[in-house]
């Protein structure tokens, strides 16, 4: 189950499994954060399939397109091998 916190600013918190079964709703959220700069911390992502990661694009690709960043912070390493194999690391901003 993946749960989504907001800061109330440009902070998003992700716990959980970040899969398929999650992704329409998890779509529905990104797409609804006003376009600004935006952080994901991922400190609690367990997993994230294709799925999820198509979200994140999503995401960064309406954010760049606007003219603002978006940044992956607080990545467990399994979670970042998966960006990292993905040759993503290079694309989003991975801190």
């Amino acid at each position: 189950m993946l749960e989504i916190q907001f800061d109330g600013g440009s902070r998003v918190l992700v716990l959980g499994r970040f899969d398929a079964a999650e992704s329409d709703r998890a779509l529905q959220i990104f797409r609804g954060i006003a376009p600004g700069p935006l952080v994901v911390d991922c400190a609690g992502l367990d997993y994230i399939s294709s799925a999820g990661i198509a979200v994140l694009m999503d995401t960064y690709k309406r954010l760049t397109g606007a003219g603002h960043a978006l940044q992956l912070v607080n990545l467990t390493p399994r979670v970042r091998n998966v960006f990292t194999y993905a040759g993503l690391d290079r694309l989003l901003g991975i801190a």
